[in-house]
């Protein structure tokens, strides 16, 4: 029987364009496969190998700083409050700094010497930064339809830009242009246009200590979902190991992609809660989470273990089918980081990022103490100090989470 009050809930999100979001969500998550997958194809794997560094250089920008940037865009709009732009621009420009350095300096490693992906590394950055402020605005403003559209949309034109610029053009520098530009299709929705005339001089939202620990605590998460690949390599030289632990944590970071863009529709109602002090209502959200991470996570592992070898060998080929226990424990881990992307967003909303980031740098603590000597294969032994990194992560974001802030906090 579901409660009154979840209900409640769900008829108000099937209203107010959270629909538009979960689709969109789908469509961006099955957009950028079909992206890989066609840029794989018309290259080879050699040619594609530049692209698949840009690639991962672009969601590890997104991740630890484009998207707390976003999250703070959706929080002071919520607030209806000015001001952190100069911190907001250090971030990107950090990003966007980091992103040239990297592939300048690794050119002739990871680019096949071509200086090309330097500027669209810069452009790569420029076009997410601009998405991640024009999703804040939108959600900020609760335009939730909107920001749906313009998930599924850019992941789109993604799409098409490379089919498009492959015919004229078989190169990586072209799959890289269309990742690059296809982000400013955002401005078709006129996220920055004012929605009010000015009024009274409204207080200042300080950015400095807010993105310090959301830009740590991203660092710290997704440092944490990408040790079991790297921990395999530094455990043991059985060849063909990392890529199977590699692909099998891909196929299972669906929930977690999925809850990157849910995020943005839960904080804007937390951030107006907490901001009224209703930690009563709250509470009871964090303590939906941890129902919903006990519940879902032996199902997870259940259905990963049983189906996930197969579905990754019908992908990726008999070779990189993982065993049954690296599946299930994939699987468990991904929903555990999912629901604590969730429940974090209470501490966003109250401004504590600082605590965020403390429990998941306690995730990666315990995920690397896990991983001493045992009697289980690497596998499935970095498959288990991942699952214990995530559950430490979420106990620690629960228990910060239920805990009643000061009123100095609030």
């Amino acid at each position: 029987m579901i409660p009154a009050s979840v209900r409640a809930d769900l008829r108000r999100w099937a209203s107010d364009g959270t629909p538009y979001i979960v689709g969109g969500t789908i469509v961006a998550s099955l957009g950028a496969y079909v992206f890989q997958v066609i840029g794989a194809r018309a290259l080879g794997a050699a040619a594609f190998d530049p692209v698949s560094a840009l690639l991962t250089v672009h969601f590890l920008v997104f991740s630890v700083l484009l998207l707390p940037v976003e999250q703070f865009e959706i929080r002071r709009v919520t607030l209806g409050r000015s001001g952190g732009l100069v911190a907001v621009a250090g971030v990107i420009a950090a990003g966007a700094l980091g992103a040239c350095a990297f592939t300048f300096f690794a050119r002739n490693v990871y680019f096949a010497g071509d200086t090309t992906y330097v500027f669209i590394g810069f452009v790569t950055v420029a076009g997410n930064a601009v998405m991640a402020l024009a999703r804040g605005r939108l959600a900020g403003v609760r335009r939730f339809r909107a920001y749906g559209l313009v998930s599924g949309v850019v992941a789109t034109v993604r799409v098409l830009l490379a089919v498009a610029f492959l015919e004229w053009a078989a190169t990586g520098p072209s799959v890289g242009w269309a990742l690059a530009l296809a982000p400013f299709v955002v401005l078709a929705w006129l996220p920055f246009r004012r929605g009010a005339a000015p009024g009274a001089p409204r207080q200042e939202e300080g950015a400095g200590r807010f993105l310090s620990g959301f830009v740590l605590a991203s660092a710290a998460s997704q440092v944490l979902l990408l040790l079991a690949p790297i921990a395999v390599g530094l455990i043991t030289d059985e060849a063909g190991l990392m890529s199977r632990v590699f692909v099998t944590f891909q196929l299972f970071r669906l929930p977690i992609v999925m809850t990157q863009n849910l995020m943005a529709r839960l904080l804007p109602p937390f951030t107006s809660l907490a901001a009224a002090g209703r930690e009563d209502l709250l509470r009871r959200w964090v303590l939906r989470f941890a129902m919903g991470a006990a519940v879902l996570t032996p199902i997870a592992a259940v259905g990963g273990g049983f189906l996930g070898p197969a579905v990754v060998r019908l992908l990726f080929g008999a070779e990189f089918e993982p065993s049954w226990q690296v599946a299930a424990l994939s699987a468990a881990g991904a929903v555990l980081a999912a629901v604590s992307l969730l429940a974090g967003q209470v501490l966003v909303a109250r401004g504590r990022t600082m605590l965020l980031a403390a429990a998941w740098v306690v995730g990666f603590a315990v995920a690397v103490a896990s991983l001493i000597p045992s009697f289980e294969s690497p596998g499935v032994r970095v498959s288990q100090s991942f699952v214990l990194g995530e559950a430490a992560a979420l106990a620690a974001i629960l228990a910060f989470a239920l805990r009643r802030p000061r009123p100095a906090e609030q």
